[in-house]
Formats: C-alpha cells, sequence, structure tokens
C-alpha cells in the first residue's frame, strides 16, 4: 500500500484561489444499479445510509469508542469517516473503512500531549492501511495558533459512499473476512485511487471491481469511558436513511488521496455546499468528497438541495431533557447540543479576525437555517454562535416555593450555541463539570437542584445530542464498591418550526 497516502489525506488545507457556481452535478451510475430514493429521513430505528456520533472527547482523560455495525449480511460496504472539530467543524481526521457483510468495525478516540489520536485494533480494512496505529489529529485546518486542544472534542460523521457485491470480484475478496481477518489485498485498495464518481468510464470500471450504489443499513454505538473516574456514558448514533424507490443513493466513493483529479477546481461548488471550500478559502481535494452535503438522492440535484434536505431531516425548534445536581450524591449535568450540518450553511474564515467583516461566511442556499440575523460571532474565541428564543428550567415538582413564594418555572433570556458541538454545563461555570469540555463550553446556573428543561429557538436548527448526568455513592469507596456512576438520555425535540 502507499505509504504516504495517510499524510495526503490529512494534508494542510492550502489557501486556494477558485470559486463556481452551483449547479446540478449528475452522478453516471447507469452501470451499476439506478438510485432511486428520493428522501432523507432520521431513521427511528436506527439503521440507514448516514450516521453521525454527536460528540467525541478525549478531555480529562476520556476515551471515546465507537462501533459501527454493517447489517446487511450480503454486501459489503465502503464508508467514508470523518471527524470534526467542536468549534467551527473543521475536518481534524478522515479516511476509508471497507466493512464485509455482516461486519462490526471498532475504534477509539484517545488524548495524548498532542492532542486527540485515533486508534482501531480492528480486522476490518482501511484506506490507508492504520490498524494498529496512534493516528494523531491534524490542526492544519483550524485557526492559525490553534492548540492541541482544538482536536480533543468534536463529532464524527459516517457516510455510505458505496456497497461492495459479488463474490468473485477483486474487491469483495480483498474485504471479505477470511478465519476473522480480511485479506486488504493493497493491490485493490490502492486502485480506487484512481476511481472518479463523476465519470463514466470511471464508474465502470469501479462496477467491475465489485461497487455498487449504496443501499444504507449502518448502525452506530458509542460510549465515552473515564477509567480513572470509573464512569461511563453511551448512546446509539444518530441514523439518516434514504427513502423511497429502492433506497439506493449515489455512488459516491472518492479518491482517499489529496490530489483534485476528481474533485476539480471547476466541479467544486457541484460536490459540495461548504462555503470555504465553495469560495476557495480551504482548498478543496479529493479526500474532502463526499460529504454531507455531496447530491446523493435522485432528487437532489445541487449540494445546496442535498444539504438543506439534510439539516431539515435533522431539525427541530427546541430540546428538553433533565438535569440533577443533587449535592448529596455529588451530581452534575453536562448536556451536548451538537449541529452536525451547520458547516453547509456558515463557516469560519480564519483568514479573517473574528472581529473582521467576512470572517463568517454564508451560504445562502442552504435553507436558511444559520443566517446574518440568527448568528454572530464571539470576538473572544471566535466562535459563531445561533441564538435562541429563551430556557426555561422546572423542579421535579413542578414548581418550588421559597420564602413562600412561587419561583417555578424560572425563565431567562439569552441562551445561545456557540461553536458546532456547544456543551451546557450547569452551575459550574469554574469546573469542568462532567465532560471537562472547553472548546465550545457554556454555563447555565439553575435555581434548583434536580428538574428538566427546555431550550426553544426561532429558526429550526439541526441540533442532536443528550444530557450526560454523573453521580457517586458516597458510601461507595469505603464499602468496596466503586462509587460513581454515568446516566445518558436522550434530548427529546419539539417540531420543527415553518420553514425559514
Amino acid at each position: 500500500m502507499k505509504k504516504n497516502v495517510l499524510a495526503l489525506s490529512i494534508a494542510a488545507a492550502m489557501i486556494g484561489g477558485f470559486a463556481g457556481a452551483a449547479s446540478a452535478q449528475t452522478f453516471p451510475n447507469s452501470t451499476m444499479v439506478q438510485p432511486d430514493a428520493t428522501t432523507l429521513v432520521r431513521a427511528e430505528g436506527g439503521a440507514g445510509h448516514i450516521l453521525v456520533v454527536p460528540y467525541f472527547t478525549s478531555q480529562n482523560d476520556n476515551m471515546s469508542v465507537f462501533h459501527v455495525v454493517n447489517t446487511d449480511t450480503v454486501n459489503g460496504k465502503a464508508l467514508k469517516v470523518r471527524f470534526r472539530g467542536a468549534a467551527n467543524s473543521d475536518d481534524i481526521l478522515d479516511f476509508t473503512v471497507f466493512l464485509s457483510p455482516g461486519d462490526v468495525w471498532t475504534g477509539s478516540v484517545q488524548g495524548n500531549e498532542n492532542g486527540s489520536y485515533f486508534l482501531t485494533n480492528d480486522k476490518s480494512c482501511t484506506l490507508p492501511d492504520i490498524r494498529g496505529q496512534q493516528v494523531q489529529f491534524v490542526t492544519d485546518r483550524l485557526p492559525s495558533g490553534a492548540t492541541a486542544a482544538q482536536t480533543k472534542e468534536g463529532y464524527i460523521e459516517i457516510l455510505n459512499m458505496a456497497d461492495i457485491t459479488g463474490t468473485a470480484t477483486d474487491m469483495y475478496k480483498a474485504t471479505k473476512h477470511v478465519a476473522g481477518v480480511a485479506p486488504c489485498t493493497s493491490t485493490v485498495l490502492d486502485a480506487t485511487l484512481n476511481i472518479n464518481p463523476t465519470d463514466v468510464d470511471s464508474v465502470t470500471a469501479a462496477k467491475t471491481m465489485g461497487f455498487e450504489t449504496p443501499s444504507g443499513k449502518l448502525t452506530a454505538d458509542w460510549y465515552i469511558l473515564n477509567v480513572n473516574q470509573t464512569t461511563t456514558f453511551s448512546g446509539a448514533a444518530t441514523a439518516i436513511a434514504a427513502t423511497g424507490g429502492n433506497g439506493r443513493g449515489n455512488f459516491v466513493l472518492f479518491p482517499q488521496d489529496a490530489t483534485n483529479s476528481a474533485a476539480t477546481a471547476a466541479n467544486v461548488a457541484d460536490l459540495t455546499a461548504d462555503p470555504l471550500l465553495q469560495q476557495g478559502m480551504v482548498k478543496a481535494v479529493n479526500f474532502d468528497f463526499p460529504d454531507l452535503s455531496t447530491p446523493y438522492l435522485a432528487t437532489t440535484g445541487t449540494p445546496e438541495d442535498q444539504a438543506t434536505d439534510l439539516t431539515t431531516s435533522l431539525s427541530n425548534s427546541g430540546v428538553s431533557n433533565q438535569y440533577a445536581l443533587d449535592t448529596g450524591i455529588n451530581a452534575k449535568t453536562d448536556w451536548v447540543l451538537s449541529m452536525p450540518t451547520r458547516r453547509y450553511s456558515v463557516g469560519a474564515d480564519y483568514t479573517k479576525k473574528p472581529t473582521d467583516a467576512g470572517y463568517r461566511v454564508f451560504n445562502d442556499g442552504v435553507g436558511g437555517f444559520f443566517t446574518e440575523a440568527n448568528t454572530y460571532v464571539n470576538a473572544n474565541n471566535g466562535l459563531i454562535c445561533a441564538t435562541t428564543n429563551s430556557y426555561t428550567f422546572w423542579d421535579r415538582e413542578e414548581q418550588s416555593k421559597k420564602n413562600g413564594a412561587v419561583i417555578s418555572p424560572s425563565t431567562l433570556k439569552g441562551l445561545d450555541f456557540c461553536g458546532e458541538v456547544n456543551v451546557l454545563s450547569f452551575n459550574d461555570a469554574a469546573g469542568t463539570s462532567v465532560l471537562g469540555a472547553s472548546v465550545a463550553r457554556t454555563n447555565v446556573n439553575v435555581d434548583y437542584q434536580n428538574g428538566w428543561g427546555a431550550i426553544s429557538y426561532t429558526n429550526s436548527l439541526p441540533v442532536v445530542g443528550s444530557s450526560f448526568i454523573k453521580l457517586s455513592n458516597s458510601g461507595g469507596l469505603a464499602n468496596g464498591f466503586s462509587g460513581t456512576y454515568g446516566i445518558t438520555w436522550p434530548h427529546r425535540y419539539a417540531a420543527p418550526a415553518v420553514a425559514p
């Protein structure tokens, strides 16, 4: 296998000078099964074509582990796995994974003095071959002078780029497990670097290799483990399914390298809604694709269509969940509020200062979820913030009384979502709270020890996440057993507002 592929796939982003007007991009799938899925929906059953792990962290001795399951027992899958930073959704690591039918692939994010690193000891194939290696996350696309801590929080996007079919094809034989280990034939995997999914002849060659249009059926689970604190949190990835017709999306397997043989400057605006890539503020190369805005459905002719449909499938007008701050059990609470499609509406131009005009770069063709009116820049840290209407917190008894006066519910103004993945801590302005977050952390003070809260916003926003509650039994350690516990409750969502 080519030794320099990993270096290429996470190479520094150069500031380029190209721009393009978005137009319909046709992926020539004619030699494969014609994709005719028409809608992206949040999959209540948890299986889909696109998976989002709302949060990973290596802060405060945390380790984040995730498992991806191919529930398709007939076809293999080619996946794009991309880690994005919590601040402004910058790509900090990406690679390709090949799953065989019925396969489970696992990996972890851990921390060291240089930030986060990724490690997988799984036997499934990756391109480049990173199995058993500590792959350090990269700061090259972060703002100048960014510290390693900027790689220690973020979210993960996983996209089914193609199916792998035909037991006699080269790709199937190279990726199918034999006695528990996939052969991962380097000549076959390296041949994918010559595939161009926008070219008819290249797609025909890919079909011969064993590739087919993607049919989804992926699930994923995650957990955050802190050995020192004997605490674990866990949950399921958010799954988006392409539905309608045969449930297949476009073949979008791009080369995992840093050339632009497939993602040429002329067609970048046909492949992504990311305004920084479109306008050349970040130089686009092959490993940038597909992203979640790359046209995937028969009905999404442009990246703006795709990004709007995907954001709509995740959108809501508010979140609610529980919190616990009971001092008797040392309870603490963090809420994770992740917005995994915000990058396609607005990005941060790091060639400018946060106080400069033009620091926020918008793609106005994406649905109107994030606009000049409902976003602003925090000049202190360069985070782009989305405004909300209000938030309300109740105790567990619907009301609390103090000196004879009813003070429930407690309603305050001005809580905003700053950063791509905002961690909201409760009554812990100076501490590390539950997750030890620092990249995009906000604190809120509430009047009650325990209860629930709700946050609302005017424009529907693509918010996903959970409440993380940590508590301890004060007598546990003295009696010889662990006294620290973690609870994870997914957010509940209000129905989307009328389209903005």
